[in-house]
This record gives structure tokens, C-alpha cells and sequence, in this order.
């Protein structure tokens, strides 16, 4: 797989972080997003080109694989490249890298392109895909599908209204505010103890500005007694989100 990569720097300050003095997994998509943007813009296709066609990107799924989450005062490179796509899905890569050059974090996502009339994904628009130099395959790489929490499972579940200042410039629910959701459900002791070393989500729908959200999480251990939470967001009954995390302790 190939694309044209881009790279920048940030450093982390206050509010990119929360009480364990790290950066925060919905601050690091902000800034991989960003990142994103930053390179669509250096290539000519930003926002504004993107938005004569009527069209903006929308994310299905990340799957992230965290090695340590970056300190608040430290500065960090973030990457990114887009290295494949069909006439439909495109598969772009993140990396989250120290001043040392060690790696942080990693993303495998898979984006599409939404209308924003009907709301539903089109074709990928050859005009705004050709620049970043990805390979045209007639399948994507398959990235790993998020267990499910059964119905036979008891949750913890709090409630999220959408508001107006939950949504972006494509007119909809900001992908950082998906994490938000995912994990706030679980105690701040727990938050506070553990720090997530991989998480998959997968967006099903769109969630909407005057949704009530519901998040709902279990706590399980995998073949190997590692720990992990099963994540579902739901709106009237509808799963619109799935995710699951695994975990370790700080301490460890």
C-alpha cells in the first residue's frame, strides 16, 4: 500500500488532556483529524473544495493500537496517510510519535464519502481521492468486526443529549464526541487506574443533533484475563455505535 505521507508536530497543553495528565483518546482524534485536514488543504482538496461537491468524509471505523498515551507538556508528530480505496471506501493511516521518534499510537481507519442532502454514502469522487496518491484496489483490507455485548449481558448505561455544539462543520456528531460517550460510561476511578492499549469502534449510523444517546458498557475478561469493556451507544432502542477496548492498569 502507498500515499503521499504527512507529517506535523503539536505539543500537548491543558486542555488535550484530562486528570492523569495525559493526552486524551477523543483530544488524539481531534489532532489525527486535524492532521488530516492539514494535508488535504496542502494537497488542494480541503473543506472547500470538498464541500463544492456537496459531499464530506465521514469515518466507519477506527481500530487503534495504543502502546502509551502521550504526556500533557510533551510534543508529539502526528501522521498520516491515505493508502487505499475502492469506488466506495478509502483506508487511511494514523501514527502518534515521541520526540525520540517512538511510536505512541497507530490507526487503521476506513472513511467514505456522505451527501449531504440525502445523507447516505456515494462513490468516491476521483477529484478529491486522486491527489493523495493511494492504490485503487477492489477490496480493502477487512478490519476486525467489534464483539458485541448480548442480550443476556447487564450493562451500565448513562444518557447523552446531542447538542448543537456536539456537531461539526459536515452537520454531524463530531467523531471525538463518540469517545466521549464510550468512555465516560465507565467510573472516573476506573479512568483514573487504566489506560486503554486498543480500541475498535465501528459507526453503524449517524448520530443526530436532539438524539438522546445511550451508552452502555460491560466489563469482561478475553482468552488471555486480560480486561476488557464491550461499548454500545443505542438511540431509541437503534445500536448506531459499537466499540470494545482493552485495558491495562497503570500500575502494571
Amino acid at each position: 500500500m502507498a500515499g503521499k505521507r504527512f507529517s506535523e508536530n503539536h505539543r500537548l497543553v491543558y486542555y488535550d488532556g484530562d486528570r492523569t495528565y495525559h493526552a486524551s483518546i477523543p483530544m488524539l482524534v481531534n489532532l489525527m483529524v486535524l492532521a488530516s485536514e492539514d494535508q488535504s488543504e496542502e494537497l488542494g482538496v480541503g473543506s472547500p473544495e470538498v464541500l463544492k461537491y456537496g459531499v464530506g468524509w465521514v469515518v466507519t471505523q477506527y481500530l487503534m493500537k495504543i502502546n502509551q498515551l502521550p504526556e500533557i507538556g510533551s510534543t508529539i508528530k502526528l501522521g498520516t496517510e491515505a493508502t487505499a480505496h475502492n469506488k466506495f471506501f478509502c483506508e487511511r493511516h494514523f501514527s502518534v510519535e515521541n520526540e525520540q521518534g517512538d511510536n505512541l499510537l497507530s490507526v487503521n481507519s476506513n472513511f467514505v464519502l456522505m451527501n449531504h442532502k440525502t445523507r447516505r454514502m456515494g462513490k468516491l469522487i476521483p477529484e478529491l481521492i486522486d491527489p493523495y496518491g493511494s492504490d485503487e484496489v477492489k477490496r480493502l483490507t477487512r478490519l476486525p468486526r467489534v464483539q458485541k455485548i448480548t442480550d443476556d449481558q447487564t450493562t451500565t448505561a448513562k444518557q447523552y443529549p446531542v447538542r448543537y455544539f456536539d456537531l461539526d462543520t459536515n452537520g454531524h456528531v463530531n467523531n471525538s464526541h463518540y469517545f466521549e460517550w464510550l468512555l465516560d460510561v465507565l467510573p472516573a476511578e476506573f479512568l483514573q487506574t487504566h489506560v486503554p492499549t486498543r480500541l475498535n469502534i465501528q459507526y453503524h449510523k449517524e448520530i443526530q443533533y436532539g438524539h438522546i444517546v445511550t451508552s452502555e458498557v460491560v466489563k469482561e475478561t478475553d482468552a488471555v484475563n486480560k480486561l476488557v469493556t464491550l461499548h454500545r451507544m443505542t438511540v431509541n432502542g437503534e445500536v448506531y455505535c459499537e466499540a470494545e477496548c482493552s485495558w491495562k492498569s497503570i500500575s502494571d
